[in-house]
């Protein structure tokens, strides 16, 4: 909002200046390496005649630090959504993947644990500690390694005979 109000200030001032309202203009524009040229944009006389357009150095001061500070609000208005975006590009990169040493960990523990794979909250903390990762993820890594494979466990064959029992009275022959 400032540098709107800034730019209305600066039109006000030129078209005090020199007469003309900004919807009388050419309609032509310069592009930032056109402005970045001051040979080219200073050396002549201006259009009522007036001499050479050269500014002070104050003057150009005054321009390049309101261009740094122009170009500094810019990053920083947009800098909650390039870390947004950086974050979401990042999850889905790793989506669906936990890294292999905190596989192993969990592998680890879920051998140790084969007959009955629950972890109690105290084992979940410390899988959290040792793998840095959230419990979240750890309670969907138990959801998810048991459901495909706590059944190829020798020991979990009854439950593997009751799923088997109530399947085959779903059966129509």
């Amino acid at each position: 909002m400032e540098a709107v109000m800034a730019c209305w200030e600066i039109e006000q001032s030129l078209q005090s200046l020199t007469g003309v309202s900004p919807g009388q203009g050419t309609g032509a524009t310069m592009s930032d390496d056109q402005l970045d040229s001051d040979a080219s944009l200073f050396d002549g006389q201006d259009s009522m005649g007036f001499g050479p357009l050269v500014p002070t150095e104050s003057e150009r001061s005054l321009m390049e630090r309101v261009r740094q500070e122009l170009k500094h609000d810019l990053k920083q208005g947009y800098k909650d959504k390039i870390v947004d975006i950086r974050e979401e590009i990042l999850r889905k990169r790793r989506a669906g993947k936990l890294p292999g040493d905190t596989t192993s960990v969990l592998k680890a523990w879920w051998q140790s644990h084969a007959k009955w794979p629950y972890p109690t909250e105290e084992d979940k903390a410390r899988l959290v500690e040792e793998t840095g990762q959230q419990l979240k993820q750890i309670n969907n890594w138990f959801i998810n390694q048991r459901k495909r494979n706590w059944h190829t466990n020798p020991s979990s064959s009854t439950v593997l005979r009751t799923k088997r029992k109530s399947n085959a009275g779903d059966r129509v022959m």
